[in-house]
């Protein structure tokens, strides 16, 4: 027969409340915008501050920065979180305050070669030689060549042919290899050198286009190898180099009207966080969370003081539920935002505190070596929780350069970029060993084994040092 019995058990349950931070924490920007849009749509209590021009311009309070409104939006906001002062060695960045650069497809979007050009000029050169520079970008062509006459030019610019030179140098060190060169045997001597900096040079190769340009046109290995006094399967080698790894069309990535293409071919993204360089520091922005403004509508939040107030009797029970409900499901909607964008901050300032040569500089070679968990243990939070609040979100850091957050937790980027900058600068007589690397590699706060160096190594086509000696 059946019977019944009544016994206790535990059983752990996740509070509600903590659900909801988590899944708001690991939204991106657009996905919190769509989350936000749906609570203001199923909660009546739930408002989003008026949006409504004021009398002295045309823009929403929330996007005019001399609004009174949007001025109390920031005196409420933590100042030691949002701007902080930072000791640094790298003062060559200047800080435009009127530069308000627009966060959206700042990385692989579509944009001119011309465009592309400025805008690493202006990283990397300032006044007059940024000045002729940016005017002789407008010389190179559809192909990536330089077309124009000097002395015209000189008179154009008022500029003299060393400023000229100077400043055609500068464009000729910029992406992609071989822009702005004035023929094809520059194109790619710019080109091989580019490739030596980077660890993947050829010397040989780049001994025949400087020296031996005719015989090289005529394929005349013979005459090479004697004039070079090297082996013809050498020759053949480096040529077979030329004809692989050079392009003599370098703007072939640009196609009318010159639309970028980048080289992975992913989708424009929208940074969630901005990091951008002032005179006193960073500034941390959380994209969206940052300048939205919800609140609970006045005439709930009246009601509700009343009923906790025992001031609501003349309400049902089924009108008093309604409004606690929605009220307390309002305020922990806003509480959480406002968690999620700290966090967020929280974050990113470790980050941009732990990682500032690379924020300067955006060069890979300044990356340290840092974990989700060194975060979380300087924040005060669990490793889970930065996961959930960095999986699938950006960062524009102030190079504008977007990256996935998950990139700073990555230290084979920057282990890779060492592993080519010490090959590329080790005596050619006695090149360093795969030990030795990986001994230097310690040195500089990367524990790394002698078989990842190899790996690394390898990855990149770098030959072992028994084949790298000359």
């Amino acid at each position: 027969m059946p019977t019944q019995d009544q016994s206790q058990i535990q059983q752990q349950r996740i509070d509600p409340k903590i659900i909801q931070a988590n899944t708001l924490l690991q939204l991106s920007s657009l996905e919190l915008q769509e989350a936000i849009e749906q609570e203001i749509a199923e909660n009546p209590a739930l408002e989003m501050e008026d949006e409504e021009p004021c009398s002295t311009c045309e823009l929403s309070p929330i996007m005019c920065k001399d609004c009174y409104y949007q001025k109390q939006v920031e005196a409420a906001d933590e100042p030691d979180i949002s701007i902080y002062e930072v000791d640094t060695a790298f003062d060559f960045i200047s800080y435009d305050p009127d530069d308000d650069n627009d966060p959206i497809g700042s990385l692989q979007a579509e944009v001119s070669l011309h465009e592309y050009l400025r805008e690493q000029l202006r990283s990397v050169v300032t006044g007059r030689t940024l000045e002729v520079a940016d005017y002789l970008v407008n010389y190179v062509n559809d192909r990536g060549y330089f077309e124009a006459d000097f002395l015209e030019l000189t008179l154009e610019l008022d500029a003299t042919e060393e400023e000229m030179a100077e400043a055609l140098a500068v464009i000729q060190t910029l992406e992609p290899p071989g822009i702005a060169a004035r023929n094809l045997r520059e194109c790619m001597l710019i080109q091989l050198r580019y490739l030596a900096d980077q660890g993947k040079g050829h010397a040989l190769a780049e001994r025949i286009v400087r020296d031996c340009w005719e015989e090289m046109i005529g394929h005349r290995v013979t005459r090479i190898a004697r004039k070079l006094r090297t082996k013809p399967e050498l020759v053949r080698e480096a040529m077979a180099f030329i004809q692989t790894k050079l392009n003599p069309h370098p703007a072939g990535g640009f196609v009318a009207p010159h639309d970028y293409k980048p080289r992975d071919n992913k989708v424009s993204v929208r940074p969630d966080v901005i990091v951008r360089r002032t005179q006193v520091g960073y500034e941390i922005d959380v994209v969206f969370n940052e300048h939205i403004s919800l609140n609970v509508n006045p005439y709930y939040r009246q009601i509700y003081n009343e009923i906790k107030n025992s001031r609501g009797k003349r309400y049902s029970s089924e009108e008093q539920k309604h409004i606690v409900d929605y009220v307390e499901r309002a305020d922990l909607f806003i509480k959480n935002l406002n968690q999620r964008r700290k966090t967020l901050r929280n974050i990113t300032k470790c980050i941009v505190e732990h990682q500032q040569g690379f924020m300067e500089t955006g060069s890979r070679l300044f990356l340290r070596p840092l974990t989700k968990v060194m975060v979380a243990e300087k924040i005060g939070v669990h490793e889970s929780t930065v996961s959930r609040a960095t999986a699938n979100k950006y960062i524009q850091i102030p190079t504008q350069e977007v990256l996935p957050f998950d990139f700073f937790f990555q230290s084979s980027h920057s282990v890779v970029d060492m592993i080519t900058q010490l090959i590329a600068n080790e005596d050619p007589a006695h090149p360093l060993s795969d030990a030795e690397l990986a001994k230097m590699l310690r040195e500089r706060g990367y524990n790394v084994a002698r078989r990842t160096v190899v790996k690394y190594r390898e990855a990149q086509k770098i030959l072992s040092s028994r084949h790298r000696r000359r």
